[in-house]
Parts: structure tokens; C-alpha cells; sequence
């Protein structure tokens, strides 16, 4: 039992003592029983109802006089990419006291500056807020149980921002002699792969079984734990970046924007849906567009679609500025060919995230419908929901 309470310590892996903030300014008001708004950010693991539901369950039951609300502000398949771009829709109008950000999967467990430098921009974005909120960053794993560590933790130190590594628990957890065997079923299951040690723990390669979400939320829980009579920290202030502000600025676009050619719908707002300005969908090939914009990154939120098609884009003068292999992400790119179809998928919300780093200032977006569509699709169709705009 020691060895498995210093491991779940251990997990919060944070800054070091002096720097790290603790969730003091949370637990006071929790503690006075007034309203205090838990927000969980992140992909499709927040988004299922495992840990999120869990943990949420403990904040009610330890606090049954405060006034707690939820803001489930999770999206699957994404990561803090469109995250920084959506942070003030989704996170920050609904005041938060307390945000928990899960991207670490979706994020390809990153080691590059492009997602140290979406992650500060969330960061920075939340501190900048009214309510300059409390925040945890949440490492999960897949089965394999190796996945690295790099740009969020470095986000988190230069921040003073508390993490918990998910993984050692589930390592840890592997020793128990009371893990369930596989079924017939589930051997001949081929999501399932019994070789990879962490399988137990999962319902595919990265996505908890009921197991896995309880062990995720035993260990957030005795992080909490450790934080209910901690003193709170000042308020957050805000230091130089640690690689860029870029995304300190970013925000979603209404399509409508965009000057339209072609056979385009312009689809009015649907209540209660993601898209809260309406939508442009292209119907057949040569259907193009034209946005102007000023900043320096640029992504479209857009819908994958059973009929979705291919579309070629381009920035200024399309052609892409020398290639920084070490920066990651799209940094310097102006052209490109986008497919909307499901694939391997299904229909869903989704994005693509065009370019970064370009010159501050003006530049002009140019969308085309391409002729050709993939053998997944039925069609030529792009829905977008907005415009992606960072920078100045």
C-alpha cells in the first residue's frame, strides 16, 4: 500500500514544490460551498464517461454544499491544436474555477515546439481570463504503456502548472493478481492486441475500459486529496513564453467570412450544435473560396463527412517557406490538399490545422473543390464551421 501511495504522489509530476501552484483558491471556495465550475478539456477519453465522471462524482460527494458545474468541454479526435482555437467558446465563457487539460494522446505525446506552443496558448489564454483558473495537465497512455513525455511537462515547468503521468499507475497496476483474463470474445477481437502489457486497461489502443478510467480517476483523486487544505496560490501572473504567443490570441471565424464561388450552401446555426454561426458547405468540384485574414496561424473547422471531398488550398503565394523540421507542426506551410472523407472513420467534427509562423499581418486563403474524392466518400461536399485565425 506505501509503495502504491508514493507512486500516485509520484504522478503528479509537476514543476518542483516552490514553483508549482496548488488548487488552494479551489478548495476554499469549494469549502465555503460556493459555486465553483469544473471544466475537463480535452479529446475523446474526457469526452467518454470514465474518469471525468468519476472524479466529478467524488467533488460532489466530498462537497455536497458547494454549488458545482460541470463544462464538459471535450471533443474526440482532437488536440490542443483546435484546443487553443475553441478555448474561448468552449472553456472560458463558461468561467471556470478549475480546468483539467487531457491532449497528451491526441497530441501524439509531443516532443516539438509546435505543441508547447499550442498548450502555452491555452495557458495563457485561461490566465488572461476573469476567472484566471486553476489548471492540471493529464498524461494518459495507451496499451503499450510507453508513451513519452516531452512538450507538456515542459509547458507545465515553465508554468508552475501541476501534472499527473497516468502511466505509472497502470504499470504499477500490472503487479495485481486480481486483473481480469481476456475472454474468448475478446481474443478473437482485432482492435485487441494481448500482446501489448496495458490491453487489460483499455477497450482498444488508447481509449480506458472501465478498469483503466477507474485507476485514471483513483489517482486524480489522491492528487485532489493531497490539494484540500493546501494554501492557495496567488494569482496566476503571466511570464515570457516559453516559445511562442501565438496561440495566446487564437479564435474561431464565422464562415460567412469568406467570399463564396460556385455551388455553396450557406447553412443557418442549428440550437444546441457546435457550429453556433451557421455553416458553408461546397457541393461540387471547382466550388472555391476566398478569406482574408490577419495573424500568423490558420486552421479550418470543418466536418468529415460520408459524401466529404478533397480540396486544395493555398496561402499568399503558396509557396511554403524553408521546412523547420525541429519546430513540428505546419509552421511556414501555404498549400496543400485536405480530404474530408471518413477513411478508416466515421462522420464527424474535425479540423485541420493549415499553417503557423507565418509574417504578422494580412494574407488571403484560396480554397478549391478537387475533382477527385476518396473511395471512402460518396461526394464533393466541405462543410466548414469556421475559420481557425491566430496571431496578429
Amino acid at each position: 500500500m506505501r509503495t502504491l501511495i508514493l507512486l500516485l504522489l509520484a504522478a503528479f509530476s509537476a514543476a518542483s514544490a516552490a514553483e508549482t501552484r496548488t488548487l488552494g483558491r479551489v478548495f476554499q471556495k469549494l469549502k465555503a460551498g460556493d459555486e465553483v465550475a469544473i471544466c475537463y478539456f480535452g479529446g475523446s477519453i474526457t469526452a467518454a464517461p470514465g474518469y471525468r465522471v468519476k472524479t466529478f462524482d467524488w467533488f460532489k460527494k466530498t462537497f455536497p454544499n458547494a454549488r458545482l458545474r460541470e463544462i464538459n468541454a471535450a471533443i474526440g479526435g482532437t488536440g490542443s491544436d483546435l484546443g487553443a482555437f475553441r478555448c474561448s467558446h468552449d472553456v472560458i465563457a463558461h468561467k471556470p474555477d478549475l480546468v483539467f487539460v487531457e491532449f497528451s494522446i491526441n497530441d501524439g505525446s509531443p516532443v516539438d515546439d509546435f505543441h508547447k506552443a499550442t498548450m502555452e496558448g491555452i495557458v495563457r489564454q485561461l490566465w488572461l481570463s476573469e476567472t484566471k483558473p486553476e489548471i492540471v495537465f493529464l498524461y494518459t497512455t495507451s496499451r503499450d504503456l510507453n508513451c513519452r513525455r516531452g512538450s507538456h511537462p515542459a509547458v507545465a515547468r515553465h508554468y508552475g502548472i501541476p501534472d499527473i503521468d497516468l502511466q505509472p499507475p497502470l504499470l504499477e497496476a500490472l503487479k495485481r493478481p486480481d486483473l481480469p483474463k481476456p475472454t474468448e470474445e475478446q481474443l478473437k477481437n482485432p482492435k485487441l492486441n494481448w500482446n501489448a502489457k496495458g490491453q487489460v486497461f483499455m477497450n482498444d489502443s488508447v481509449h480506458p475500459n472501465d478498469l483503466g478510467h477507474t485507476i485514471y480517476a483513483d489517482t486524480i483523486i489522491a492528487y485532489l486529496k493531497t490539494q484540500m487544505d493546501a494554501a492557495p496560490s496567488p494569482l496566476p501572473t503571466l511570464p515570457a513564453p516559453l516559445v511562442s504567443d501565438e496561440f495566446a490570441s487564437a479564435h474561431l471565424v464565422a464562415p460567412t467570412a469568406a467570399k463564396l464561388t460556385g455551388d455553396w450552401e450557406i447553412l443557418p446555426a442549428v440550437p444546441g450544435k457546435r457550429y453556433r454561426d451557421g455553416t458553408i458547405n461546397a457541393r461540387k468540384p471547382g466550388d472555391s473560396l476566398v478569406f482574408e485574414f490577419e495573424g500568423t496561424a490558420l486552421g479550418i473547422f470543418q466536418n468529415v463527412q460520408k459524401d466529404g471531398g478533397k480540396y486544395e488550398w493555398t496561402v499568399d503565394d503558396g509557396k511554403d517557406d524553408p521546412a523547420d523540421k525541429t519546430y513540428g507542426g505546419p509552421k511556414g506551410r501555404k498549400h496543400g490538399i485536405v480530404d474530408t472523407a471518413p477513411g478508416p472513420y466515421f462522420p464527424r467534427e474535425h479540423y485541420a490545422m493549415l499553417t503557423c509562423g507565418l509574417a504578422p499581418g494580412k494574407h488571403t486563403l484560396k480554397i478549391t473543390i478537387l475533382p477527385e474524392h476518396d473511395k471512402t466518400s460518396t461526394g464533393h461536399r466541405l462543410l466548414i464551421g469556421y475559420f481557425m485565425v491566430a496571431g496578429h
